[in-house]
């Protein structure tokens, strides 16, 4: 079945890939829309495209099975408990080949990989997550916990600002976005609440079919 998402591609997580040109304005419409079709795969068909600053919003359909893969994600998450990482890794691979952008089978998987020290690995998949569900802090946490290890000191602020824009008394958040550098804690806040309420200015890209 088909599903429609809205996803927020970051420009931050993706300053050392093809997708980073779109942001430095090195494409044009077609080669934009080109990217996009490579980086969200076969199963997905563009309904839209915005570049609003530091963050492009897509629409797409998705074809997906997505009872089945969720019930794999279950699965996995039972061989995690039982210690079977190996298979629960492939159980969550086959759920991300039924429904590509199933938040739950990227985040698991990329919890799976930074456990196990695959940071890039781990990185990828939350990431994606992230794309598909950006209000999930357990994914944000997990990107500025990355982010911290690679020495991202701006990217671990913004992730974890991020948090605090969604759960605004969070305490962990709060301590850690402080002790990176306290004089930006407010500033960054506000940045990322003006962004969220769409008070910075917009570019576009066309829709696409």
């Amino acid at each position: 079945m088909k599903r429609r998402v809205a996803l927020e591609i970051h420009r931050e997580d993706h300053k050392t890939d093809s997708l980073g040109r779109i942001f430095l304005g090195a494409t044009d419409s077609d080669e934009t829309l080109a990217l996009l079709r490579g980086y969200l795969g076969p199963q997905a068909t563009l309904k839209g495209v915005e570049l609003d600053d530091a963050i492009l919003h897509v629409e797409a359909d998705i074809r997906e099975y997505a009872v089945e893969s969720g019930n794999l994600v279950t699965m996995a998450r039972e061989m995690l408990r039982a210690g079977r990482v190996k298979g629960a890794v492939g159980q969550l691979q086959e759920a991300l080949r039924l429904a590509p952008l199933n938040p739950e089978a990227l985040k698991t998987l990329g919890r799976v990989y930074y456990r196990h020290r695959e940071r890039e690995m781990a990185r990828r998949y939350l990431t994606r997550a992230r794309e598909v569900a950006p209000a999930d802090i357990e994914v944000l946490r997990l990107l500025a916990e990355i982010a911290l290890h690679e020495d991202r000191r701006l990217a671990a602020r913004e992730y974890l600002g991020q948090v605090l824009l969604v759960r605004p008394n969070d305490r962990r958040a709060r301590v850690a976005l402080a002790r990176l550098q306290p004089e930006d804690v407010e500033h960054i806040r506000a940045a990322l609440q003006r962004r969220a309420n769409g008070e910075e200015g917009e570019g576009g890209q066309g829709g696409a079919g």
